[in-house]
């Protein structure tokens, strides 16, 4: 063979490997996206955390300074995103009622505006659009990407009404819509049940409580309080400190509004507190009953719930008094509540001994699990609706029940890490813990491993049902 012939014979040889290498290049390009699994796994489930009343999220410029979760302990979200827990605080209006924040919890987690429906908005007299999220809380929440929600306090109510709007919608509105030729949120739509793998709320006022039926005056002061203040800051430089997001009633800075015509116009302005579409009216026992009404249990669901109990009984008042430790704010409404029985509220509702171990601001009878206005926990198929767990034996979780965990020794601002009232070292292990229970029920998925111990008790033996 010639020269010029091998050299023809490599030139040959080389075209034909650059054709098989692009070949194999070009089928790759499609083979590995075909054959790739995109599916999530359920250890990348994410964590979204629901403040509650006058509390606050990451939206807000206080919460790199005094975050809301782990105020005095060290920010809980750096703390668990660090251990390898995807999580999130998310902000919804510190004083709204337990309709609206659902409503922005959606928008929130969607990067849209807020819609609180058109028969929602006309019932309550305000407007049907609220503020708007530029971009979503994280990206990707699906049905292969569902969330893990955990809300403290009211974020507690928050939560279970945002699961079941999210579940079987809100037909009203959806008709509302209709009739008035305008788009309706695809969260009045239902369908996404299955979007959320695990509710648990912490220290929520599940059925109400007697901080505002017996501390009804101090209530009012402070509500009228951070009102004024969030009111106050809501001027234009100032909003991002802390947001009422009452944008819906009219409680933001108008163009051309100065300063001084704006803080006229808002803290002389009565209307929101006045139409019983806040957080205070939705945490009356007999409020907070109906609200219970209109929700159901989920049966694709993980339910938790735990709650702090920071009082003991006293045998001279014959009533429950605050503990040693509790934060000093605190105490007296402990006390109230721990001696407020006996009664009955305005529906009807009578208040017994039960109600009276509390954690400062929530009576542990009310954050064990929800009741309707009959007083029952059931489910769909009318099973109870509960169950207890010691802390001792074995945890078989399951879907579509309360699944409440041992009663804890904190006030209610200690339980998320608040007012010097505790320390990290017995806060994360809380979350940690909670965490465990949850990702012990996906499959094939290592435990935290974790496990601090377990101080549940249940004082004078009472439990709803």
């Amino acid at each position: 063979m010639n020269v010029y012939t091998r050299r023809m014979s490599m030139r040959k040889t080389k075209k034909l490997l650059c054709i098989v290498l692009v070949l194999a290049l070009a089928v790759s390009l499609f083979a590995f996206p075909a054959s790739a699994d995109n599916s999530v796994s359920e250890a990348d489930y994410p964590f979204v955390f629901v403040h509650g009343l006058m509390g606050w999220g990451a939206r807000s410029d206080l919460d790199p300074i005094v975050p809301y979760w782990g105020m005095t302990t060290g920010n809980l979200m750096k703390y668990l995103n660090g251990k390898g827990f995807e999580s999130y605080a998310a902000q919804v209006g510190p004083l709204s009622g337990a309709w609206d924040r659902a409503c922005e919890l959606y928008a929130q987690l969607t990067g849209t505006r807020v819609d609180y429906g058109i028969v929602h908005s006309a019932e309550k007299d305000h407007d049907r659009f609220g503020i708007t999220y530029d971009e979503p809380l994280f990206n990707g929440w699906s049905a292969d990407k569902k969330i893990n929600l955990i809300g403290h306090s009211f974020g507690g109510a928050t939560i279970r009404m945002f699961l079941e709007i999210l579940t079987n919608g809100a037909p009203e509105e959806v008709a509302a819509a209709k009739a008035a030729g305008v788009e309706v949120s695809p969260f009045f739509k239902g369908g996404r049940g299955d979007w959320v793998y695990s509710l648990t709320a912490v220290s929520a006022p599940h059925n109400g409580t007697t901080f505002i039926e017996k501390c009804d005056i101090s209530t009012d002061v402070v509500t009228n309080f951070v009102y004024n203040i969030g009111a106050s800051l809501g001027i234009t430089k100032f909003k991002g400190m802390y947001d009422l997001q009452l944008e819906h009633f009219g409680i933001y800075q108008k163009d051309g509004e100065t300063d001084l015509e704006y803080l006229i116009r808002v803290l002389n302005d009565k209307k929101f507190m006045s139409h019983n579409d806040n957080a205070i009216y939705d945490l009356t026992i007999d409020n907070a009953l109906k609200i219970n009404d209109g929700i159901e249990i989920q049966d694709n669901v993980y339910y938790f719930s735990v709650t702090g109990d920071a009082t003991h009984y006293s045998k001279v008042t014959k009533t429950e008094l605050p503990n040693a430790n509790m934060f000093v704010l605190l105490k007296p409404f402990a006390q109230m509540m721990g001696g407020y029985y006996d009664k009955y509220t305005p529906g009807g509702v009578y208040i017994d001994r039960s109600w009276l171990p509390n954690d400062g601001m929530v009576n542990v009878v009310s954050g064990l699990y929800p009741i309707d206005s009959n007083f029952n926990c059931l489910k769909n198929d009318g099973s109870q609706g509960y169950v207890i767990y010691d802390g001792y034996s074995a945890k078989h979780f399951k879907t579509g029940v309360w699944n409440v965990l041992p009663t804890q020794p904190y006030d209610h601002l200690s339980i998320v890490g608040g007012i010097f009232s505790n320390t990290a070292y017995k806060v994360r292990p809380i979350y940690l813990d909670l965490i465990d229970n949850i990702t012990s029920t996906y499959d094939n998925v290592p435990a935290v491993g974790m496990k601090p111990p377990s101080f549940g008790i249940w004082k004078n033996g009472s439990l709803w049902g």
